[in-house]
């Protein structure tokens, strides 16, 4: 049974693996779980063998889970009430999940405890935060009940159950013990965060720096080249972060560093992926168009430059990544650019 009798229903909107890999742990705490998806073969999949084979494999989930799809998000039955609600949808098609969802959740206001974002990237369009986002488009009344769950959380390694910590961030102080007490298990901890701001760009950004890492990889390059990525990276993260309101401190913690170390390292990572094979000279359409699941940083990176170039920030990784996915630029020769840069100090 789970620890929170006041809990007992919650929807998770999107089927991939991250998604999958949440429904299974709150299911087994006994949450009711009911996930959507927009993929029919995902949905008849997780309802007749208690499967999801496309993204979790052979990963069994229990009875308390369920799938059901609409192509109008807005057709639920009128009797379920879900206290939490999970976005685990890529950064791009929030907005709209979101607005077909206003209707249902004007309706039930009072009974969500939370709104929870798991999803790590900004709106190309807009240059919006998640939480910005639904900020925008849901009731009023629910804006001060969206939170963001971020962390180095690969989900394959979640769902075999080895050890890992997450942060969970609102700047409600009860939503956030709620939700760490409705998503902690002996093997996921969870903290709490009140900067939103700064573990909402953690998440985006560190895949900007991934996609990096991956190409140094695919350059074949070592250990000395991957670690000065990372800690030039996070100096970037840092001061994105901090030119927009987030705390110094958020970025040297699990939001920050820590994911950043697992999406840089990680052979699952997808966004290393991606640089990987940019670095073997694949063309980014190319690569998108063969891979079924998404690669937050493409998108984020087109964001950050522009956000860069806009506020006038220095980003020397994010602008060599940018101009090497959208201006075709060579890797070798941005590579050369990024390690002939004027002299400073650290």
């Amino acid at each position: 049974m789970n620890e929170n009798q006041n809990i007992k229903d919650i929807l998770v909107i999107g089927a991939g693996s991250w998604g999958t890999a949440l429904s299974y742990i709150l299911s087994q705490k006994g949450y009711n779980i009911k996930i959507w998806s927009i993929e029919q073969s995902v949905i008849e999949d997780i309802n007749n063998s208690h499967k999801n084979s496309k993204y979790t494999g052979d990963l069994i989930l229990p009875i308390n889970v369920c799938a059901f799809g609409t192509h109008d998000i807005r057709n639920f039955d009128g009797s379920y009430k879900p206290e939490i609600i999970i976005f685990a949808v890529p950064t791009q098609y929030v907005r709209n999940v979101a607005t077909n969802l206003c209707n249902f959740l004007e309706e039930h206001s009072s009974k969500v405890v939370s709104i929870v974002n798991v999803a790590k990237g900004i709106e190309i369009v807009t240059n919006l935060r998640i939480s910005q986002i639904l900020s925008e488009v849901l009731p009023n009344n629910i804006n001060k009940k969206i939170a963001v769950l971020s962390g180095p959380n690969i989900s394959s390694e979640i769902i075999k159950k080895l050890p890992s910590v997450s942060t969970i961030a609102s700047k409600n102080i009860k939503v956030n013990r709620l939700l760490q007490e409705v998503f902690s298990t002996d093997y996921f901890r969870v903290y709490t965060n009140d900067d939103l701001v700064g573990v909402e760009l953690c998440g985006a950004l560190k895949n900007i720096i991934a996609i990096a890492t991956g190409i140094s990889d695919g350059l074949g390059f070592g250990s000395n080249s991957k670690a000065s990525l990372i800690t030039r990276g996070l100096y970037e993260l840092t001061k994105f972060g901090v030119k927009f309101g987030a705390k110094p401190k958020t970025f040297s913690g699990i939001a920050g560093m820590g994911d950043l170390i697992t999406t840089c390292i990680s052979p699952c990572s997808r966004n290393r992926y991606v640089g990987e094979r940019l670095a073997k000279g694949e063309k980014i359409d190319n690569i998108i168009k063969s891979m079924y699941m998404i690669a937050e940083g493409i998108d984020t990176t087109k964001a950050v430059y522009e956000m860069s170039l806009k506020f006038d920030l220095e980003l020397p990784i994010t602008e060599c990544v940018y101009n090497i996915i959208y201006n075709d630029t060579n890797v070798l020769d941005s590579v050369k650019s990024l390690m002939t840069r004027k002299f400073k100090s650290e």
